[in-house]
């Protein structure tokens, strides 16, 4: 299977970006995909947005282009020029002090390729009304089954076989590391539409006499082109990496 892309196009990433600065072209003039596009031409908001409690608000356009540029950015550069158009709901924004303001919301991206499925994600970025600048986003792709057209389905072990032999030789690539063994076994599969299966795992990462540490994995797999689209990794604070120079002697 072909290795899953890392790097952005640099023209893609630009023509994203160019649209990321009007909040406007991907917050409320596209329609939203699937149920969200309301009839009229009008746009349904996310859930709550109408209703923000205290301490909360829908965010202002200048929230939603800052949010927006570096959504474009972290996901252009984790998906390439695979991804090719972002939707947003309507942000809200949490107020947590005068400069601390907390943009979260739901949002839609589209892939190259035949077919119009779109793939669900969270986000949360901290927002300097002073500077109007948007932090580095949290994104968590998928909608732990709730999105549009999301179900949770069985665990593919052909997939999960792939995905632990690919981590594990990236593993191997750390200074020291050696050979490495990744067990998943705490494993959840959901699919968006026809084309898209999310697998999120936690495991064990054996280092051998380096010892082990936990390990997670959250990888986004392409039924139709049949390929990886992206795969994350995170390993325990506990790694001990063997390392096979002399200790010194008293």
């Amino acid at each position: 299977m072909p290795a899953p892309r890392r790097s952005p196009h640099p023209s893609s990433l630009c023509l994203l970006l160019l649209l990321a600065c009007s909040p406007w072209v991907l917050a409320q003039a596209l329609p939203l995909p699937g149920p969200h596009a309301a009839s009229g031409g009008e746009q349904t908001a996310a859930p709550g947005a109408r209703h923000a409690g205290a301490g909360q608000a829908t965010a202002t356009d200048a929230e939603q282009a800052a949010v927006a540029a570096v959504l474009v950015a972290t996901l252009g550069d984790r998906f390439g020029e695979s991804m090719m158009e972002l939707r947003l709901d309507a942000p809200l924004v949490d107020i947590e002090g005068p400069r601390e303001r907390v943009v979260h919301g739901v949002g839609y991206l589209r892939f190259t390729g035949e077919g119009d499925d779109w793939l669900a994600f969270r986000y949360r970025s901290r927002y300097d009304p002073l500077f109007g600048s948007a932090g580095y986003p949290e994104v968590v792709l998928g909608g732990d089954g709730e999105a549009d057209d999301e179900r949770f389905v069985p665990n593919d072990a052909l997939l999960l076989g792939d995905l632990e032999a690919r981590v594990a030789t990236e593993l191997e690539a750390l200074p020291g590391a050696g050979r490495v063994f990744l067990q998943l076994d705490d494993i959840s599969s959901t699919q968006s539409g026809e084309r898209f299966v999310r697998i999120e795992a936690g495991g064990l990462a054996d280092f051998g006499p380096g010892g082990s540490t936990s390990a997670r994995v959250d990888a986004l797999y392409d039924l139709r082109a049949g390929a990886w689209l992206s795969i994350e990794h995170v390993l325990g604070p506990n790694i001990r990496v063997h390392d096979d120079g002399a200790t010194a002697g008293p």
